[in-house]
């Protein structure tokens, strides 16, 4: 009798098995690289927008001073077009369809005004929300404070 040699299709079951275990992880993993790339790219564009207001505010309190930075009420500003002055902001959260322009990305910016008179301290104290959807709704957050000088 003859001994036959060669390979089993149980061999050639659990070899494939193998090689399409290692496909399937490979590609897992570029689709999950894919996505923190993509999710990088967006949050470094969020946060230059957040930026970009911040050195608005920063300069409008400079050129404006101290009383107008701090006579603005409370409150939420919808922030996608940054004004020529900071007195014509305008009052209320950004609608769904306010973006900045030729983007999907949103800004608005949060007004609490506080005070110390044990030290004599007024402040403003800002923060910048960035935000765009992205499978669920993400956000971009600047926080600042500026004080009288």
């Amino acid at each position: 009798m003859k001994k036959l040699t060669g390979t089993s299709i149980i061999e050639i079951v659990i070899a494939t098995a193998l090689i399409s275990v290692s496909i399937i992880a490979a590609l897992s993993l570029m689709n999950r690289s894919q996505k923190q790339n993509t999710y990088a790219r967006q949050l470094a564009e969020a946060t230059k927008y957040a930026t970009q207001a911040s050195d608005w505010i920063k300069t409008e309190r400079n050129i404006l001073g101290w009383a107008t930075m701090a006579s603005l009420p409370d409150g939420t500003y919808c922030l996608n077009v940054l004004p020529v002055d900071f007195t014509e902001i305008i009052s209320g959260e950004c609608d769904a369809t306010d973006y900045i322009d030729s983007t999907n990305f949103q800004r608005q910016i949060e007004i609490l005004k506080t005070s110390d008179p044990v030290n004599n301290l007024d402040a403003v104290k800002i923060t910048i929300k960035v935000s765009w959807m992205e499978n669920v709704k993400r956000q971009a957050i600047i926080e600042m404070e500026l004080n009288t000088w």
